[in-house]
C-alpha cells in the first residue's frame, strides 16, 4: 500500500485501489448520465510525434430510447498530426457504432468492436466506452498483474485518486490492436467517484507510447434526448452493416445550427410496459444442487447479489436473513450469490455462520452478467412464471432497509398470485 500524506479529510484517503474502483462502478451505475468537455492526445517521442492521433469536443452519456445507454461525441479529430482535422459526430452504443460522414453524405452503422473497413479510428479512442459495459473496469482489471493506488492529483480542478493497473502479457497481446497496451492509469474523482482521465500505455522498452483521454467540466444529469443521437440530415444515405439491415435514406428531419447541427430525436411510438422474462441462468449451491430457470418454475425466487468486500452488504445481509426466515413459504427460495470473492470458501463459511437461511453460491459470474447487475448489493425477484417482478440495487437515497422492504413487497405479491 502507498502511504499518502495530504491535507484533506481522513475519510477521503482510507481506501484501497480496489475500493476506489468498486465505488466508481457503483457511481457509474447510479447516474442517469452526464456531459463533459473532452480531449484525447498521444505521446510517443519525436519518432512518433507526427503519427499520434488527437481529438477534442464535447460528449454526452445517457439513455437513447432505441439503443439504450450511449455515448455521443461531437467535435473534431485527426488520425495523424500531419492530416487536417475532420468533424466528428459519433454514437457508441453497447452493440454498435454510428457516425456521420459528411464528405460522403452517409450515416454509417457497424457492430461495436469490429474493425471493419472505413470505421473511424477515433471511435476506438473514446476510452470511456467502458461505461457501457456491465463491469466498467473489467477490461483492465481482469487478468491484471497488479492494481495499486498512486498519488492523488487534480484533473480539470477535480481532486482524483490515481489507480495504476499493470496488465498481464497475454492481455497486452490481444488480437485487437487497439487493446495492445501494457499499463492503464485511471484518475477517479475523490468526491463523486467518476472517472476524469485514463492513460493507456504501451511500454516496449525502447519505445513507450501513451494515449490519454481526459474529461473536464463534467455535469451530472440526464442529457436532453436531442444530444443522444447523431445528426441525421435529410438526404444522407443510411448504411448499416448490422445483421439483417439494408441501406436506406435517412429519415427527413429538421436540422439546427446548434453545435454539430444536431437534429431532434426520432419519434418512438410508446409501447405497453411488460415484465421482462428472466435471462437464462444456472449456478450451484452448497449441497451440489443446480439452480436454473427450469428448477425455479412455479416458485418465487429471490437472488441476493453481495460480496464480503461490499460495505453496504454488511447492513443488508442481516435483513435478508430476517426476510428469509419470516417469509416461511415452501414455494419461496432465497439465494445469496457472492461476487468477486478471492477466497470463495472463506466468504461462504463466514456468511453461512451468520446467516444460515439463504442458500449460498460463490462467484457465479455468468449470473451477474446475465442479469446485468452493476450495483452491490442488488436484489432480483422472479415470479412463478419466470418473470422479473423486482430488480434494484442500493442507492444513495435508497438504503438497505428500503431495498429489502421493497423486495419483500414484491415477494409477497408474487406469492399471493396462484
Amino acid at each position: 500500500a502507498i502511504a499518502l500524506v495530504l491535507s484533506i479529510a481522513p475519510a477521503a484517503i482510507a481506501q484501497s485501489a480496489e475500493e476506489v474502483l468498486e465505488a466508481s462502478r457503483q457511481a457509474i451505475a447510479e447516474i442517469q448520465g452526464f456531459d463533459a468537455q473532452f480531449k484525447m492526445s498521444g505521446e510517443g517521442g519525436s519518432l512518433f510525434a507526427d503519427t499520434m492521433p488527437s481529438m477534442s469536443g464535447k460528449l454526452f452519456v445517457g439513455t437513447n430510447t432505441e439503443f439504450g445507454r450511449v455515448i455521443r461525441v461531437i467535435g473534431e479529430g485527426k488520425d495523424k498530426q500531419t492530416e487536417p482535422a475532420k468533424p466528428l459526430d459519433m454514437l457508441i452504443a453497447s452493440d454498435r457504432y454510428v457516425w456521420v460522414d459528411r464528405a460522403e453524405q452517409q450515416i454509417n452503422e457497424v457492430p461495436r468492436g469490429r474493425t471493419l473497413r472505413g470505421t473511424p479510428s477515433s471511435l476506438t479512442f473514446v476510452f470511456i466506452d467502458m461505461m457501457l459495459d456491465d463491469d466498467p473496469y473489467a477490461k483492465d482489471t481482469n487478468d491484471a498483474q497488479s492494481i495499486s493506488l498512486g498519488i492523488q492529483e487534480e484533473i480539470g480542478g477535480v481532486r482524483c485518486d490515481q489507480i495504476v493497473i499493470k496488465r498481464s502479457k497475454a492481455a497486452a497481446k490481444s488480437r485487437n490492436t487497439s487493446e495492445n497496451y501494457t499499463d492503464t492509469v485511471w484518475w477517479i474523482g475523490v468526491d463523486d467517484k467518476l472517472p476524469r482521465k485514463v492513460d493507456r500505455i504501451t511500454d516496449a522498452g525502447m519505445v513507450k507510447i501513451t494515449l490519454s483521454f481526459e474529461m473536464t467540466n463534467l455535469n451530472v444529469g440526464a442529457p436532453d434526448a436531442k444530444w443522444l443521437d447523431v445528426n441525421r440530415p435529410e438526404g444522407f444515405k443510411f448504411i448499416s452493416r448490422m445483421p439483417g439491415q439494408e441501406p436506406q435514406p435517412a429519415p427527413k428531419q429538421p436540422t439546427t445550427e446548434e453545435q454539430g447541427s444536431i437534429a431532434p430525436p426520432r419519434d418512438v411510438q410508446p409501447t405497453t410496459p411488460r415484465l421482462p422474462r428472466a435471462p437464462s441462468f444456472a449456478f450451484s449451491v452448497g449441497d451440489g444442487a443446480e439452480i436454473n430457470n427450469s428448477s425455479q418454475l412455479d416458485r418465487v425466487t429471490m437472488l441476493y447479489f453481495w460480496g464480503s468486500w461490499c460495505a453496504p452488504c454488511a447492513q443488508t445481509s442481516p435483513l435478508i436473513e430476517t426476510l428469509a426466515t419470516e417469509i416461511n413459504n415452501p414455494s419461496f427460495d432465497v439465494f445469496a450469490l457472492a461476487i468477486r470473492e478471492g477466497n470463495p470458501q472463506s466468504a461462504k463459511s463466514s456468511f453461512q455462520r451468520s446467516y444460515p437461511t439463504p442458500r449460498v453460491s460463490v462467484n457465479p459470474d455468468g449470473v451477474t452478467n446475465a442479469f446485468k447487475v452493476r450495483v452491490f448489493p442488488s436484489i432480483v425477484v422472479i415470479d412463478r412464471a419466470g418473470l422479473i417482478v423486482f430488480q434494484r440495487g442500493i442507492e444513495r437515497d435508497f438504503g438497505a432497509e428500503e431495498l429489502v422492504a421493497a423486495a419483500r413487497e414484491a415477494v409477497n405479491s408474487a406469492l399471493s398470485e396462484s
